[in-house]
């Protein structure tokens, strides 16, 4: 997904960032750090940033979640949860 939007974005100024376990971290911080238009994430990478106070979803426009019934059979629901019930998600009208 995040090889896609990077495509789609692809000079228009729009920066792509992408954050998923298993990696280290200090690279993915340090793209976030340089601003972000487009996060690519897995829930418990996210919920990581989240709880780091390292994202915000206050400005949060769109959650697309991919394959989200995936995650859910995979045991992702706490993670989903903790996500779309930020205190800083606005509220859907």
């Amino acid at each position: 997904i995040h090889e896609e939007a990077r495509k789609f974005a692809y000079q228009t100024g729009v920066k792509v960032v992408v954050a998923y376990g298993g990696a280290p971290i200090n690279h993915q911080l340090r793209d976030l750090e340089k601003g972000v238009d487009i996060l690519v994430a897995t829930p418990g990478r996210l919920v990581d940033l989240l709880e780091r106070a390292r994202v915000s979803l206050q400005m949060i426009r769109y959650l697309a979640l991919d394959e989200a019934d995936r995650m859910l059979d995979m045991g992702f629901e706490p993670q989903i949860r903790k996500i779309v019930e930020q205190m800083d998600m606005p509220l859907q009208v």
